[in-house]
């Protein structure tokens, strides 16, 4: 088992990128998974934040001057964003435009400090937006939502989703520390691959659900099914890039490239569990599985090294 998950380590672009493209013919799967769906968010947080000194990073994020600094990026994030997606979506058109809203009002994905130990990207800072903004996504989302739609009737359950947010950074916490406390840190650090390959498959498990009835949409319009695509990549490689390139002037490459990463991968999934199925949303948050799945293969061809 430990050769096993050694080599999944190896080949974990791999195995995202094509477990992605797995998961939209096993509808099977997809379905059976749905209703564990906060589980699995907790799952591949705990993975990622078991690498990270968590007494150290939450020190040092609960300084004054870190403290603001993490909340004023999660107000560019989740309000500020959504008001730019917002303003591009009524271009795009009517059936497009709450998507990219929503898109927009959700926080980094909870593997993104898996995906910066893939790149070697800075994972502690990947850890710390991730978990700020999450934890604040109940009152910046709903309020990003409301301002770039609204005319629209938006129906989240808002103390439903307070408590759903917290249970899943809760559970991924108290994941992490429990891996910490029986692996041992020593052991983490110096079996990097094998965590790798851990997180891989954990990440796999994640997307099943997402693509539960989605199969259907696609195949009853094909066209609109590609223009959706198109759209999912602009707004993750195209903002991944234009984000890491543009925070190259004050940051390392290191800080750039999470900046990058978290920007261009968002956790969008969460708001299929709060709003009514609509299909174009929900063949867009599948098909946005992909680019976020390909990420640690495609992004390792464009690295930074000044």
């Amino acid at each position: 088992m430990i050769a096993f998950l050694e080599w999944a380590g190896r080949h974990a672009r791999w195995i995202l990128s094509l477990g992605c493209i797995a998961a939209m013919f096993l509808p099977s799967i997809s379905a059976a998974l749905r209703p564990v769906l906060p589980a699995l968010v907790s799952m591949v947080l705990a993975l990622a934040m078991a690498r990270i000194d968590l007494g150290a990073t939450l020190r040092a994020s609960l300084r004054p001057g870190r403290l603001l600094h993490l909340l004023l990026i999660a107000t560019l994030l989740l309000p500020v964003t959504a008001l730019v997606y917002g303003g591009v979506g009524r271009l795009i058109g009517s059936a497009y435009h709450p998507s990219l809203v929503y898109l927009a009002a959700a926080p980094p994905i909870a593997s993104a400090a898996g995906l910066c130990f893939l790149l070697g990207f800075n994972a502690r800072l990947a850890v710390e937006v991730t978990v700020a903004t999450t934890l604040l996504t109940p009152v910046l989302g709903p309020l990003a939502i409301k301002l770039a739609l609204p005319d629209t009737d938006i129906a989240v359950d808002q103390i439903a989703l307070v408590f759903r947010l917290a249970g899943m950074v809760a559970g991924g916490a108290i994941g992490a520390l429990a891996i910490r406390a029986i692996v041992g840190p020593d052991r983490i650090a110096a079996n990097g691959r094998i965590f790798d390959g851990i997180a891989a498959f954990g990440m796999l498990l994640f997307v099943f659900p997402v693509f539960d009835r989605v199969p259907q949409v696609i195949l009853a319009d094909p066209g609109r099914a590609t223009f959706v695509f198109a759209l999912c990549l602009v707004f993750n490689f195209g903002a991944n890039l234009a984000v890491r390139s543009a925070s190259l002037g004050w940051f390392g490459p290191p800080e750039a490239g999470a900046a990058g990463l978290l920007m261009g991968n968002r956790t969008i999934a969460m708001y299929l569990a709060a709003l009514p199925f609509e299909p174009v949303f929900a063949m867009f948050v599948a098909l946005y599985q992909f680019p976020m799945y390909f990420t640690p293969l495609l992004m390792s061809r464009f690295r930074i090294d000044t």
